[in-house]
């Protein structure tokens, strides 16, 4: 199977390692890319923004720049 990123193209991927009869698996969504998710995942944890700001300055934590 391959998967559209949207920095990299089309990728190819390994195939789904688990198979359900009534539910079959299969890749979505390409692999993140690195610190992609951070903030999101900071926010989850109750973080502010101010505070996941301090952690990137700092170096403690890496982040995309917000879109």
């Amino acid at each position: 199977p391959s998967v559209e990123h949207p920095v990299a193209g089309q990728l190819q991927t390994v195939g789904w390692p688990v198979k359900f009869g009534g539910t079959p698996g299969g890749v979505r969504r390409p692999a993140p890319r690195l610190d992609e998710h951070t903030r999101e995942v900071l926010r989850e944890v109750a973080y502010s923004d101010a505070e996941i700001d301090a952690l990137v300055a700092s170096g403690a934590v890496g982040a995309l720049q917000p879109a």
